[in-house]
């Protein structure tokens, strides 16, 4: 996922950007259809248990952020969220990566926002605040470190997450993701049986834009960062 190189502090309004996306009937029911699958045949077999989730407001959308371990983080989460009707969701995306395959691009076609890592930084900006204003028809996902990490530190955020969160006024809700690199990872091909059943979700207390906004970017950022670390097993040991 890419959240990287973010400088000035631009105003949404100045800079160029694709529009926010729009849910329709074709992208709630391509991601009811998608839930499915990703429910039955991931969340079930591996998914051991997961906290927090239930004590969030069914009736509000939110901006979740998460570590990030290995591509199969989104089909955890994205299964997990359609069992408790949290969809549509939008997850931001590196197009690189997911459209190096048919099954990517299948699977990202009406879940992903995607953006190149090639384009310029104020144009990158521009994305990822329109990534923000899709709020209005999508819980947002974002995997701030902006690469696959080792499943337990929690690596630097990228700052682009700032901007995303900025646009969206969402209230932010950390995720901490225990126990996938049991089943997959980026040094790791998938794992079918070693991992059944390991996998825990944490999700923390939701973080009001009022109080990350009154921080700096980088301030904010490390934020995210120390937030979704102190959902890890061994911060809470």
């Amino acid at each position: 996922m890419i959240m990287e190189d973010a400088k000035p502090p631009c105003r949404a309004e100045d800079l160029p950007s694709r529009p926010p996306m729009q849910s329709s009937w074709l992208t709630l029911l391509v991601q009811q259809v998608l839930g499915i699958g990703c429910y039955l045949f991931f969340v079930l077999p591996y998914l051991g248990g997961h906290e927090g989730f239930n004590d969030l407001d069914g009736n509000r959308r939110y901006l979740f952020v998460s570590n990030h371990v290995s591509l199969l983080d989104t089909i955890l989460l994205g299964g997990l969220f359609w069992s408790r009707q949290r969809v549509p969701l939008l997850v931001l995306g590196d197009a690189m990566v997911w459209q190096e395959t048919w099954i990517r691009r299948l699977l990202s076609a009406r879940l992903g926002f995607l953006i190149e890592r090639d384009k310029k930084t104020k144009a990158r900006i521009g994305e990822l605040q329109s990534f923000g204003r899709s709020s209005k028809s999508f819980n947002l996902l974002v995997f701030p470190e902006g690469t696959r990490g080792d499943g337990m530190k929690v690596r630097r955020c990228q700052p682009g997450i700032y901007f995303a969160a900025e646009a969206s006024g969402l209230d932010m809700v950390p995720v901490f993701i225990e126990g996938m690199q049991e089943v997959s990872s980026k040094r790791h091909p998938f794992r079918p049986f070693s991992g059944l059943k390991k996998i825990r979700l944490r999700f923390g207390r939701p973080i009001p834009p009022e109080e990350y906004l009154a921080l700096d970017r980088d301030a904010m950022t490390e934020m995210v960062r120390e937030k979704i670390q102190a959902l890890s097993p061994q911060a809470l040991a």
